[in-house]
């Protein structure tokens, strides 16, 4: 995304909506010859669901990571993006009925002060830049309702027609509305606009399109909460690739980090425990 948004030296090269339209129209013309023959295999009652997945769960964030990333680093962004488990949790208990343990709290609130932290303290002194921050929490509670849509509503249907029918489905009107902007013009004309293209096909092909397939497979075989932990490794890469791209790091970014992932370690924790107990009563009382 950052290499999208601007060029090595630093200038503006593809505005936050024509990252998020390049983004979903590559992925949607790549998935275009699967989601063809799935549409006549799913249900019209499954379409809905679909659509949710897709605008919601992949659309919606596009933009909201493209918009952050022109104010904050990339290392806040992926702090941030571990927030998925938490909302994952949050919006399961909101909006399908899942119960969330006393316990578990204790972990929402360490996460939710970890988080608050981050964004105050990498906010302080420059104008707007909590809003920014707050792009990134509001793509994570989508991610959440994507994926417990998944789980509760479509998890007869196979991950690779859920991601070709979503992906397409969420690219029409992101396709139409690029080609309605100067898009080919600062691709062909500007210094370092094939530059700028290339990296966000690169993070639609591995980023969107492989992401969401394997992301979607995992919570088909596992569940939606442990399918968000792979956000757990979101913080290390992105900082990481980060630091190699020269990026200021605070030292208390990594206080604010690791505050968000005890908290949403806590809250898994206390979950197994309770699953462990359940079952065991369940076997004395057979």
């Amino acid at each position: 995304m950052k290499k999208g948004l601007r060029n090595g030296m630093g200038e503006p090269m593809l505005s936050p909506s024509q990252v998020a339209a390049c983004r979903m129209g590559i992925a949607g013309l790549f998935f275009l010859p699967f989601a063809l023959p799935a549409l006549r295999r799913v249900r019209r009652s499954d379409l809905p669901y679909l659509a949710v997945v897709g605008f919601i769960g992949s659309a919606i964030p596009a933009f909201l990571f493209a918009s952050a990333q022109t104010q904050i680093n990339s290392s806040i962004a992926g702090i941030l993006n571990s927030l998925t488990p938490l909302f994952t949790l949050l919006i399961g208990a909101l909006l399908f009925k899942k119960s969330i343990l006393s316990k578990q709290m204790t972990g929402v609130i360490v996460a939710f002060l970890g988080t608050a932290a981050l964004l105050i303290i990498h906010g302080l002194g420059q104008s707007n830049n909590i809003w920014f921050g707050l792009e990134i929490v509001l793509a994570t509670c989508c991610y959440g309702i994507s994926v417990n849509t998944i789980s509760a509503k479509i998890p007869h249907l196979k991950s690779l027609d859920i991601a070709s029918i979503s992906l397409l489905m969420a690219s029409i009107p992101w396709t139409i509305y690029v080609f309605n902007t100067d898009l080919i013009q600062v691709v062909t004309e500007r210094p370092g606009g094939w530059n700028a293209f290339a990296a966000i096909a690169t993070l639609s092909l591995l980023g969107t399109c492989l992401a969401n397939l394997l992301y979607f497979w995992l919570t088909q075989h596992t569940s939606p909460m442990v399918a968000s932990t792979v956000t757990y490794v979101m913080p290390l890469v992105s900082v990481g690739w980060g630091l190699l791209d020269h990026e200021d790091f605070h030292p208390l970014y990594i206080a604010c980090a690791a505050a968000i992932l005890i908290g949403i370690r806590w809250i898994h924790i206390s979950g197994r425990k309770t699953i462990n107990i359940t079952e065991s009563d369940g076997e004395v009382s057979a």
